[in-house]
């Protein structure tokens, strides 16, 4: 319990820009009901993620303590920097482990290393990192020089990483990171996504009837769906091409999300002649996310890897996998790796793959059938807060090996521009 503190655990400071979401909030639910951990939890007070203003307020639960901060640059996650509150909570908690759930090369974790280079300096700092594209410290970002400059600082202060993916890792090892990585992938709350209570259908999400289905998207079934930003990476494109060439009677298609792509998508579906089946919606709160897809026959994925981006995960995956729904994903970046058995996979770029496997999705009960079960299951053993809560404690404990909780470890070398 952190609210509390206990003299004999183990003192983890997270700082983590997303944090003011509820939903995220889970891990560190899980993390901090670890009764070894005692969990503080820092956040921005006002923070954009995917279009939407979140403010978060400080609270004290049972398994952590949130704490919020002043940040400049909301919703950037690179060149965001906390205005007030950092300082303040290192010398506060004094942690015995600085989880930065930030990238090695962001500004955050600039501040986060130096701050606790003074007021906890025997703290061990571990960083997070999705980054599966700058191999060789070459940045998207401007500037690029900045950016690698605190990455070598993170590399040498932090004692370890954690990456989303392997295809992250991987990149970390190619610019010469050695120490210890662990991979911790995104995760949901089961919880969130209840199994049908007919129970004739295993372990899957529950599905909505036709009428419910009309009733929340205002379309017939079976619904095809896209939850996400509306971005040309996002290959949203491909998915209207897709359904547009499936053989009668095609499928209904809802897209939900923002972005600057949003009209030219609308006028893709007009042109190929099925803008009347299809449904445009906006972004819905991660906590309504299960209330969607329970109205969703299948879910797609269509991103296309871009020279400066490529999928490095894929959460609406696993929270499709979750939510009962066969799940469909393009061939880039992490996503076959998230998806494995519980999903169908189709060659990116290649509308005519899409399509066949559009075509098995909705034309073969007994295969949607296991993969809603396969899915179900993937997300119970890899993906839910409480394994991934256990991984999290568990690579604590082999961070710190044998070295007593606070044991003083040796001075680094000054950041960028020291």
């Amino acid at each position: 319990m952190s609210s509390g503190g206990r003299g004999s655990a183990l003192r983890v400071l997270a700082v983590d820009h997303t944090a003011g979401v509820p939903s995220f909030r889970k891990k560190f639910a899980a993390i901090g009901a670890h009764p070894e951990i005692d969990l503080t939890v820092l956040a921005p007070e006002r923070w954009v993620e995917n279009y939407r203003v979140v403010e978060a307020d400080s609270e004290n639960r049972e398994e952590y303590r949130l704490v919020t901060g002043s940040v400049g640059w909301p919703g950037y996650e690179n060149r965001a920097f906390f205005r007030s509150g950092l300082g303040k909570t290192i010398r506060r908690t004094r942690p015995h482990v600085l989880h930065l759930w930030e990238e090695p090369f962001s500004v955050i974790t600039l501040q986060a290393l130096s701050l606790a280079a003074v007021w906890a300096p025997r703290a061990l700092p571990i960083f997070f990192s999705s980054d599966n594209l700058s191999r060789g410290f070459r940045y998207a970002y401007r500037p690029a020089a900045f950016y690698a400059g605190v990455e070598r600082f993170a590399h040498r202060r932090c004692v370890a990483g954690t990456a989303v993916s392997a295809d992250v890792a991987g990149v970390l090892r190619d610019k010469g990171f050695s120490k210890p990585i662990e991979v911790i992938p995104l995760g949901v709350d089961l919880a969130d996504y209840p199994a049908d209570p007919r129970g004739d259908r295993g372990e899957i999400g529950r599905r909505a009837g036709p009428d419910e289905a009309r009733v929340r998207l205002d379309l017939d079934p079976p619904i095809v769906a896209f939850l996400g930003r509306l971005l040309h990476q996002k290959g949203v494109d491909l998915l209207i091409r897709a359904v547009a060439r499936l053989e009668p009677p095609r499928p209904s298609l809802a897209i939900v999300g923002e972005g600057p792509e949003r009209d030219s998508l609308e006028r893709l579906a007009a042109e190929v002649g099925i803008l009347h089946r299809t449904r445009f919606l906006p972004l819905v709160p991660h906590e309504r996310v299960p209330e969607l897809l329970a109205a969703i026959d299948v879910l797609v994925l269509p991103s296309r890897a871009l020279p400066k981006l490529k999928e490095q995960f894929g959460r609406v995956l696993i929270e499709g996998m979750a939510g009962g729904c066969v799940t469909i994903g393009s061939s880039s970046g992490a996503i076959p790796d998230v998806l494995a058995n519980g999903g169908l996979i189709f060659e990116e770029e290649n509308v005519d793959s899409l399509g066949g496997a559009l075509t098995r999705a909705l034309g073969e009960p007994a295969l949607a059938e296991k993969l809603r079960i396969e899915g179900r299951r993937r997300v119970r053993e890899h993906y839910t807060w409480d394994a991934i809560a256990k991984q999290v404690v568990a690579f604590y404990g082999r961070v710190l090996g044998s070295r007593p909780i606070g044991a003083a470890r040796p001075r680094h070398d000054a950041p960028p521009g020291a």
